[in-house]
């Protein structure tokens, strides 16, 4: 009875074009539905950036969250409001690209010690990976899956985005070199507002000698930009607003 009542209220706010999602929901939907919402409701520019895709499902629930998002603000430009529609206007122009890095290859060979993280643990298919996006609606030019390791691909991505900026950049690498390299990659990139999360933050114990919060203690300690946290989801995730720079 709970799943078919939840069914219909899906259904119903489809209908009427509404939101859906819940920002109490601590899985990474509800994550996604929250930052996606902070960075409508701010009327950020940029594009959604994941480093680890393993097969996907992180990357299309942002593309879905954010098609919500975007179906809200069309149809802001329908309202009895003139300032509504004003504000609309200036931000719905801006159209996010979907970037994906991933060696599709499992995890690398390392010494960090954590039995999840193994060599060849979370193997995928770039091919499968691509196929599951289009079935989705995500494609290129809006979506680029970029196989290889972050040192190599990275210059690829920061080719391809050229003046645009990150909006949320996903760190799901779960090893401090691969967070290492992603957050250099990113640097360039970011802005004030913009979203790092950081899928294990909290893996390794929460030890700040191991993971992504030794890469992203190392990295603040270097880069210009200011941050703050935010909020945690899942059981080892953590968000980091840019708050300067």
């Amino acid at each position: 009875m709970y799943i078919m009542i939840i069914e219909y209220v899906n259904y119903f706010f489809h209908k009427l074009d509404l939101i859906r999602g819940d920002i109490n929901k601590n899985d990474r939907s509800g994550a996604l539905h929250k930052f996606w919402g902070y960075i409508f409701t701010n009327h950020i520019r940029g594009d959604y950036v994941e480093f680890g895709v393993y097969k996907g499902d992180t990357l299309i629930e942002s593309y879905r969250q954010y098609l919500a998002f975007r179906k809200w603000l069309q149809n802001q430009m329908h309202s009895n409001e003139k300032w509504r529609i004003d504000v609309a206007r200036n931000f719905i122009d801006f159209n996010a690209n979907f970037h994906g890095l991933d060696t599709f290859e499992g995890m690398p060979d390392n010494k960090e010690g954590n039995p999840t993280f193994v060599e060849g643990s979370f193997l995928s298919d770039y091919d499968e990976v691509l196929r599951i996006c289009k079935s989705k609606g995500l494609v290129s030019p809006q979506l680029t899956l970029y196989k290889g390791v972050f040192i190599e691909t990275g210059k690829i991505l920061s080719k391809n985005m050229g003046e645009r900026k990150i909006a949320i950049a996903n760190i799901d690498s779960d090893l401090y070199e691969s967070a290492k390299d992603a957050l250099e990659i990113i640097e360039p990139h970011l802005q004030i507002g913009a979203i790092i999360m950081f899928d294990d933050y909290n893996a390794f114990n929460a030890d700040m000698k191991k993971g992504e919060r030794l890469a992203f203690n190392n990295f603040i300690r270097s880069s210009r930009w200011k941050f703050e946290p935010w909020c945690s989801y899942m059981y080892t995730g953590q968000a980091f607003l840019c708050v300067d720079g």
